[in-house]
């Protein structure tokens, strides 16, 4: 049985000793008391923490202001809306803004490298940055699909959002770069009910953005490139394929050999086979009404 790769070091409060970017930090939160004291520990180093609440009801909220973040409330209509209210309405210390889920924690090597980078005042719209992915305590390096970028590091006067699927994508016209520290997301902090009610409802926005990509040409020349362009065209022809669920648990376990993960690459692409499966059917439903 192969190993499971280690999970990277997180930077709880008073770990990270090294230089402090001038950075802003929002943190999305909705029901996140499990998660909240952490996450904003992780950012220890940043003298400007923010929390944007949809609405939490379990104390969330209270547990960030004792932290001594400054709380924030957005009724949550999508991703890209709310990243792009927080642009607008917060009252940001800083120019440049890390965005981060309650359910992922910043790293020493993260944190330095962004330091680095701000230093040298980019002309660039943003950053992307890859994510650790931990499922039960291993970092399931290949079955996550590692590393799968998102726009998380980025100037607040250059960069908006749109909403795809359930999740969001960038929108500019400036110049975008990639920084190579990863930032841990414990994805699965909430009990494996959490992910499968979480991935019920993104299955529903999935489906509606397969339907669209289903009258879209394939553009498969992209799929020939590296990075985001790569990923896009690949979702595209996956979206024409039959048995997705079947499809999505082979390329997972030998494709992105999450084999190499273990134990928890093989339940993890187990999931991901149900959740396609989830899409699959309601693309079907939404086809033949």
């Amino acid at each position: 049985m192969a190993q499971p790769s280690p999970v990277i070091s997180v930077a709880p409060g008073g770990l990270y000793s090294g230089p402090r970017p001038a950075v802003s930090v929002v943190i999305l939160t909705l029901n996140e008391a499990n998660n909240i004291r952490a996450c904003i520990e992780s950012c220890a180093w940043c003298d400007d923490v923010h929390v944007l609440d949809s609405g939490s009801t379990d104390g969330t909220q209270g547990l960030a202001e004792g932290t001594g973040a400054r709380v924030w409330f957005n009724s949550f209509e999508s991703f890209g809306k709310q990243r792009n209210w927080a642009i607008d309405n917060i009252a940001m210390k800083h120019e440049w803004v890390l965005h981060l889920d309650a359910d992922e924690r910043c790293t020493p090597e993260m944190i330095a490298e962004i330091d680095a980078v701000l230093k040298t005042s980019p002309a660039e719209a943003g950053y992307y940055l890859a994510n650790q992915m931990v499922l039960m305590g291993s970092w399931i390096k290949h079955a996550s699909g590692y590393p799968a970028y998102q726009m998380r590091l980025f100037h607040k006067g250059r960069m908006r959002f749109t909403d795809v699927g359930h999740g969001q994508r960038e929108a500019t016209d400036g110049k975008i770069g990639t920084l190579q520290s990863p930032y841990a997301h414990l994805n699965f902090s909430k009990g494996l009910d959490d992910w499968f009610a979480r991935h019920n409802r993104y299955s529903t926005l999935e489906a509606a953005e397969v339907v669209k990509m289903l009258a879209e040409p394939l553009a498969l020349g992209d799929a020939m490139k590296g990075g985001i362009a790569r990923r896009r065209a690949l979702k595209r022809l996956a979206a024409r394929m039959p048995m997705r669920g079947m499809l999505r648990f082979w390329m997972t376990l030998i494709v992105q050999r999450g084999l190499l993960d273990g134990a928890a690459g093989w339940r993890y692409a187990k999931m991901l086979a149900i959740y396609e499966g989830m899409i699959a059917l309601k693309v079907r439903e939404r086809r033949e009404l």
